[in-house]
């Protein structure tokens, strides 16, 4: 008599991660704001590259260059309005109603002692960091829901950490984690997934004078495990892993991206 072996259900879960961790998102359909430059341009190439038909979103009409190279559709919408998050999601959806994924990387900094900050320019960083991200998220939830979609929101290591003079960006970005996290908590029944990142010393546009200063960039050396500064590009892979399959668990995290800076 020939005895057959039971299925393995550690080899069927190892086999799972393994598709999973070669996901592709053809089919699926993305919003990217903040995607004229800087990081949210890169994640908007990483998910173009894997096959997402991606909406790249931004306040700069450079966006629509942007979204020539990558051949992916692109609306150009002030995030400070409270009615440019329903007309992203219908951009995005068309006919169809689709929505797969959500990455709110959209953000402005402005460097100067939290005291000397005029109300407008407080009221700039919280439209764009905070309640943009919430707008889009609270109009996206339907189609996340019927599709099983997900968010991924670029907050920052300012979040957790105390950095001189750019206090009120910082605790625009810590709320967008308490944000991520809630939402996570009421959206997870409702099958949708809300994670989020937090990038320490990235290259960008944004970044890069600053960086240049040797007397900004040696002390931040001296700190780092890694020894390099991040790039957009390692921001972009870990949104990437958070937004598909292989990340189907994975609910509510807070994943820094700063290259150890975070542990010393």
């Amino acid at each position: 008599m020939l005895l057959l072996k039971p299925p393995n259900p550690y080899r069927t879960e190892m086999e799972l991660a393994v598709s999973a961790h070669q996901e592709e998102f053809s089919g699926r359909t993305v919003i990217v704001t903040g995607a004229s430059g800087g990081i949210g341009s890169v994640i908007a190439e990483a998910f173009c590259g894997a096959g997402a038909d991606v909406l790249l979103v931004d306040a700069d009409p450079r966006v629509e260059q942007t979204a020539k190279e990558l051949e992916a559709r692109w609306i150009l919408a002030d995030l400070r309005d409270p009615a440019a998050a329903l007309q992203i999601v219908d951009a995005a959806t068309g006919p169809s109603g689709k929505l797969d994924v959500l990455i709110n990387a959209a953000g402005v900094q402005l460097r100067k002692d939290a005291i000397d900050v005029e109300e407008d320019e407080w009221q700039r960083l919280l439209d764009i960091n905070l309640s943009a991200a919430y707008r889009l998220i609270r109009a996206a939830a339907a189609p996340l829901e019927r599709s099983g979609g997900t968010v991924v929101n670029i907050a920052s290591m300012a979040a957790e950490r105390v950095l001189p003079r750019i206090v009120p960006y910082g605790s625009t970005k810590a709320a967008l984690v308490q944000l991520s996290r809630g939402l996570a908590v009421e959206l997870g029944p409702r099958n949708v997934r809300v994670n989020a990142v937090a990038p320490g010393y990235i290259t960008t546009p944004m970044t890069a004078e600053n960086l240049a200063k040797p007397e900004v960039l040696e002390p931040i050396m001296a700190r780092l495990p890694l020894q390099r500064l991040g790039t957009p590009a390692d921001v972009a892979d870990v949104v990437r892993f958070l937004a598909s399959d292989a990340a189907r668990y994975v609910t509510g995290a807070i994943v820094p991206i700063d290259g150890g800076y975070s542990l010393t």
